[in-house]
């Protein structure tokens, strides 16, 4: 007997549910309009390489970043990002570094929400909060910098789609910094991700988990007018309780003369909700 228009709702809610209902094709590296539930905790560590050109060398970045994000409420979480930093100079091996970078405490407040099916939702949601000037020296902008921030998310089918500004008000800054954001210069950020989900076609109640391709793009601007485009292909792995995502990193565009200029770079990571 075939099924009826109820039923496969039915049936592809129960996929959804049994899938991923923390994250709904969240990106790896880009913001989404998605927290967890009241009183959950997801856990998010991430391993990040990018390879930095000055005029006269490399040098070679590891960021380990430890995320938690506890959902306060249906519409409101916390976060907190602690990040582990090494760095190793081509020029001089006095240079190379390790230490802990500046913490993030931040908070997202999702305002509206639109489910229109199992599998169709649109969500925007604020941003904001303060990176703190905790991490070793020449690894800190030295400054207690503000940032706030709008995202909104649509998830069609299998289809899923991203898109955040973020503005970063620099208080102090590094004489000689790395990543944008990191000088004496406020940095406004883009950002915008595209999911596919690859399989399954369709889910069912005994689906366990989904793999996505992503592209990820991010637009780096900071008031100096030093400004990069890098785009972010990846895979993205998506279960119940976890998830798991590789990408890797790319420029497309830059004009930079007031920092060092991304060459390549690498990012996996994980996900589990407590």
């Amino acid at each position: 007997m075939a099924m009826t228009r109820w039923t496969r709702r039915a049936v592809a809610l129960a996929g959804l549910v049994a899938v991923g209902p923390a994250w709904a094709q969240e990106a790896a590296l880009s913001e989404a309009a998605t927290q967890p539930a009241k009183g959950r905790v997801t856990w998010r560590e991430s391993l990040r390489f990018t390879r930095y050109e000055l005029s006269d060398r490399t040098v070679d970045e590891v960021v380990v970043n430890t995320r938690l994000t506890l959902g306060l409420n249906g519409k409101l979480s916390a976060v907190l990002d602690m990040p582990l930093v090494n760095r190793d100079d081509s020029l001089d091996g006095s240079r190379d570094a390790n230490g802990v970078g500046d913490l993030r405490l931040g908070v997202k407040w999702r305002f509206w929400q639109d489910d229109r099916g199992a599998i169709e939702t649109k969500r925007l949601a604020a941003f904001g909060g303060l990176r703190l000037p905790t991490g070793t020296d020449g690894m800190s902008s030295g400054g207690v910098d503000p940032y706030v921030g709008l995202v909104y998310t649509m998830v069609h089918g299998r289809h899923g789609v991203n898109a955040a500004v973020r503005y970063t008000l620099t208080t102090d800054g590094d004489a000689s910094p790395l990543a944008a954001g990191y000088g004496g210069d406020d940095l406004l950020t883009l950002e915008t991700s595209y999911l596919y989900r690859l399989s399954p076609s369709a889910y069912t109640a005994d689906t366990e988990g989904s793999l996505y391709a992503a592209l990820e793009s991010f637009v780096d601007y900071e008031t100096n007018g030093d400004a990069e485009w890098r785009l972010a292909p990846g895979l993205l792995w998506e279960a119940r309780r976890w998830a798991a995502e590789l990408n890797v990193i790319l420029p497309v565009a830059r004009s930079v003369d007031e920092r060092a200029r991304t060459d390549w770079g690498f990012a996996a990571g994980v996900r589990v909700l407590f």
